[in-house]
């Protein structure tokens, strides 16, 4: 299951990812399930929908279903919208009934999962035979001087070590040969996985701002006192200020991955 730390850590961000991120990966989200034959679906669920952006998204692609986003904490799903089914729920031990559904999507939630077997055989077990499955995950990633700059001045004002590593499961993830086969052990069929490139640019005071309350770095910098809190930011904020606009660049690749229940 998933612990009540990672569980806490998802509801203290709510706010912060809903500002920061989901625009920029909804982008992702909605573009590989428009790979997904959703026409004729009758159920169709986003598991780890976070605010539910691709929500709308999936109810257009598929005009019949039922569409439900379910997530990890209460904090995050009343930001969905209210007109969808809303679930909280661990992908690990999903409550949907075996193929109850047509099709499952998971933008940017794989790598997250400490068990990926167990979530991969739970989502199967959900989908009726031949549902389709969407996935997209990290993969590489480009030299990004901003971020080196925000590690480098959390390290220098020793903050401890990061006490919830939030992807466990990137190793297989973010490898297309290691996740296709993951895929095929929990039970799909017709594994596609292409990689495509990812590309976002925050300016430097958007970058601090979520960098702050989001990712590792930000629950190091939550360890440490008040007041070397605060000089740390400071330092920041000032080193930051000397970098170029490119520099704040966050890209790489990413992986589609679509599958069917077989």
């Amino acid at each position: 299951m998933i612990t009540k730390d990672i569980q806490g850590n998802y509801a203290r961000v709510a706010a912060a990812y809903d500002g920061a991120w989901a625009d920029v990966l909804a982008v992702h989200a909605r573009a590989v399930a428009d790979r997904l034959p959703l026409a004729g679906a009758r159920r169709v669920a986003e598991l780890g929908c976070g605010p539910g952006r691709l929500l709308s998204h999936l109810a257009a692609l598929a005009p019949q279903a039922q569409v439900i986003g379910a997530d990890l904490t209460e904090a995050m799903i009343r930001r969905a919208p209210a007109e969808y089914g809303r679930v909280v729920a661990d992908v690990q031990a999903l409550p949907f009934a075996a193929e109850s559904l047509d099709a499952v999507v998971m933008p940017f939630v794989l790598f997250h999962l400490p068990d990926l077997p167990l979530a991969l055989s739970a989502v199967r077990r959900s989908l009726a035979p031949g549902g389709s499955f969407a996935a997209v995950t990290w993969s590489g990633h480009d030299p990004h001087p901003a971020y080196d700059v925000w590690v480098r001045v959390i390290d220098e004002h020793d903050a401890p070590a990061d006490p919830s590593p939030q992807m466990p499961s990137n190793a297989v993830t973010s490898d297309p040969a290691k996740l296709a086969a993951a895929l095929e052990t929990a039970g799909f069929g017709q594994v596609d996985i292409t990689v495509e490139r990812f590309r976002h640019q925050p300016t430097a005071a958007e970058f601090l701002a979520h960098s702050r309350v989001i990712g590792s770095m930000a629950r190091r910098l939550d360890l440490l006192p008040p007041e070397r809190r605060t000089a740390c930011l400071t330092a920041a904020e000032r080193a930051l200020a000397e970098l170029a606009p490119g520099d704040f660049v966050e890209s790489g690749t990413i992986l589609y991955s679509t599958a069917r229940a077989a």
